[in-house]
C-alpha cells in the first residue's frame, strides 16, 4: 500500500531522501526538524540528560533486611511487589531486587546441598549405620531436623 508521502515531514536529508516522520499539526516539518522548535528541543535534551544522572535509590523509610533464606528472600520480594503497584518505588529499582533476589536464592540452595552433603558423608564417614535403615541398594530422601541448617553461612 503506497505510503502518503504529503503527510511527511519536509526536511530532505543530504542525500535527498525525505524524514518519514509526520509533521506537527498545521506544519510542514517533524518535532525534530521544525526550526520554531529549536529551543524546546535543546530543552527536552537536556531534561533528558538530567533523568538520565539521576540517581535512583529507595525511599529512606525502607529499612534494611537480613537475607539469610528463602523465606527472608520471599517476604522482600512480596514486599518489593507491592511498593511497585503502589508506585512507591522506581522500576528500575525493582528490577534489580529480582535480579538479584534469583542469585541468592540459588546462593542459599547451593549452600543447602553443601550443609546436606557434608552431613550425609559424615554418616558414612563414621561408619555406624546402626541407625540407619539404608542398604545400598535403596535410595532415600534426605531430610534436615532443622531448617535454620539452609540458611547462609554468616
Amino acid at each position: 500500500m503506497p505510503t502518503d508521502t504529503s503527510r511527511r515531514c519536509q526536511y530532505q536529508r543530504k542525500n535527498g531522501a525525505r524524514c518519514k516522520a509526520m509533521p506537527r499539526m498545521s506544519r510542514r516539518f517533524c518535532f525534530f526538524h521544525d526550526r520554531a522548535l529549536d529551543n524546546q528541543r535543546a530543552a527536552a535534551r537536556k531534561a533528558g540528560g538530567i533523568a538520565r544522572t539521576r540517581r535512583i535509590v529507595l525511599p529512606a523509610h525502607i529499612r534494611d533486611r537480613s537475607l539469610h533464606n528463602a523465606a527472608d528472600v520471599g517476604e522482600l520480594l512480596s514486599e518489593t511487589i507491592n511498593q511497585v503497584r503502589r508506585g512507591e518505588i522506581d522500576l528500575r529499582v525493582s528490577n534489580a531486587i529480582g535480579y538479584l533476589s534469583g542469585i541468592l536464592l540459588s546462593a542459599i540452595e547451593k549452600s543447602s546441598l553443601e550443609v546436606r552433603l557434608t552431613a550425609l558423608e559424615a554418616v558414612f564417614a563414621s561408619g555406624d549405620r546402626s541407625n540407619n535403615k539404608f542398604c545400598e541398594n535403596e535410595s532415600f530422601d534426605f531430610v534436615l531436623q532443622n531448617s535454620a541448617d539452609l540458611s547462609l553461612p554468616r
